[in-house]
């Protein structure tokens, strides 16, 4: 059973939280942190990655939505 299109009021939602998180990425030094805030890191910058892939994932199937049927 196709899921439905994801709307793209939500699918900015999540973009836009995701730049929020990158840019906090960005601007935090490894070489501050301590081992276990280092693990922390790896381990937010791993979920980032599979939260923006649904994200991506979503989006194609809102893009397929938006193509007629024949």
């Amino acid at each position: 059973m196709p899921h439905p299109a994801p709307s793209i009021t939500q699918l900015a939602d999540d973009i836009e939280s995701h730049g929020n998180m990158l840019a906090l990425l960005s601007d935090v030094s490894s070489k501050n942190l301590s081992p276990r805030a280092k693990i922390g890191l790896i381990q937010l910058s791993s979920v980032m990655i599979r939260e923006f892939e649904d994200i991506e994932s979503r989006f194609k199937r809102y893009r397929a939505s938006l193509t007629p049927s024949c």
